[in-house]
């Protein structure tokens, strides 16, 4: 985090995080999964959550492991004291190697010169690196093509001090609710399987699927879940929310800093792309797009201000956002503004946001910046 310890004061612009949510969330997904084993993935700082208080909460809560992208998120899981399987669901580089095995990390396969590394590394280090081996069926981004699975674990499998614990794919279509696409990848997987275990490569962890999978498909369950944005409260589609009540864990707030009585005509913010209709009470609102809150909300989005909805004018810059609260009653200096969750009757949820600026709730939260303190309650 960007804060000194030195620093008495808070900025007014803070994420609240609600651990106690996150953990029902935790709760329900388990629930839907039954014994199957669930990876909490917590990848890119656990979508903007803060990824070790979110990491310990997880385990509390019963994860069996954790997902995360960097080798340097499941080091400082570690670091923290962090002690279930961390799995890098991404390709890791030569350079990774050393620190995957120092902090006993789960890596993905898909490669036979990271396979050697690994197990060279291993070997020198007297430990056994726990892998999983990832099969493309279908994303195209990295993975053994089905057709080679056999020939690469012919030259890898057996290398030495190498457990391959798991094997797994990533569907390119499921959380777009096309099945039948789905439904063709996840046969290519489970032939693939049958085939490497008739030909004696054996994993005893097979995973397939996310939250979308968690949510609508028991059938494609298998060994284990890979759930992500589920536990953040928010289900990958909207079509989901009929099958389960998740709850949000981010609330994102600031505070009037300043306001403005502008008369009629008046070209507001960068460019003046603003310009007022009439008299108007334009309040500043201390967070930008340095904050990851996106330039492209600009005169699209909304916030809450004593319960009731002011849009954004002009152009949001790095670190202020203008707002236009003429119809807004006793409003003054210091007065909450909430960007994401809600005030009073009214509430702005992440999808909503997402929704203005033609995105995913995923970019919408893990794309808040460091800068912004998060109070965890």
């Amino acid at each position: 985090m960007l804060h000194s310890p030195l620093f008495k004061f808070q900025h007014p612009t803070v994420a609240e995080i609600d651990l106690s949510a996150f953990k029902e969330n935790v709760r329900q997904i388990k629930q839907l999964i039954n014994t199957c084993k669930l990876l909490a993935v917590i990848k890119t700082n656990a979508y903007g959550h803060g990824i070790i208080p979110i990491g310990k909460k997880a385990v509390y809560a019963g994860a069996d492991g954790l997902g995360v992208t960097t080798v340097e998120e499941g080091a400082l899981l570690r670091d923290n004291g962090i002690d279930v399987p961390i799995h890098i669901l991404s390709a890791i580089t030569l350079e990774e190697v050393d620190a995957v095995i120092r902090y006993r990390l789960t890596a993905s396969i898909s490669s036979g010169e990271i396979a050697r590394a690994i197990s060279r590394t291993a070997v020198q280090f007297n430990q056994t690196a726990i892998v999983h081996l990832k099969i493309d069926t279908g994303l195209h981004r990295f993975g053994v093509d089905p057709k080679r699975a056999i020939a690469f674990c012919r030259s890898y499998y057996n290398l030495p001090s190498l457990k391959w614990e798991g094997i797994y794919t990533h569907f390119s279509s499921a959380d777009d609710g096309d099945f039948a696409t789905t439904e063709q990848q996840f046969a290519l997987f489970l032939d693939t399987v049958s085939k490497l275990n008739m030909n004696g490569f054996n994993f005893p962890i097979r995973h397939v699927g996310g939250s979308t999978i968690a949510i609508e498909r028991s059938d494609m369950h298998l060994d284990m879940v890979r759930s992500g944005i589920a536990l953040f409260g928010y289900p990958p589609a909207q079509r989901q929310r009929g099958i389960i009540s998740l709850k949000p864990v981010l609330k994102l707030k600031s505070k009037i800093v300043q306001i403005h009585e502008l008369p009629a005509n008046t070209r507001v913010g960068y460019g003046g792309k603003y310009v007022t209709r009439s008299i108007e009470k334009i309040a500043v609102v201390p967070i930008g797009h340095g904050d990851g809150y996106q330039r492209a909300l600009s005169s699209k989005g909304e916030t809450l201000v004593h319960g009731k909805r002011a849009k954004i004018v002009g152009i949001i810059s790095l670190d202020q956002t203008l707002i236009n609260v003429t119809e807004i009653l006793d409003v003054k200096e210091g007065d909450e503004v909430v960007l994401i969750g809600k005030q009073g009757n009214e509430e702005i949820s992440a999808r909503e946001v997402s929704g203005w600026v033609d995105s995913i709730v995923d970019e919408v939260l893990a794309s808040l910046m460091e800068r912004i303190p998060r109070i965890y309650v």
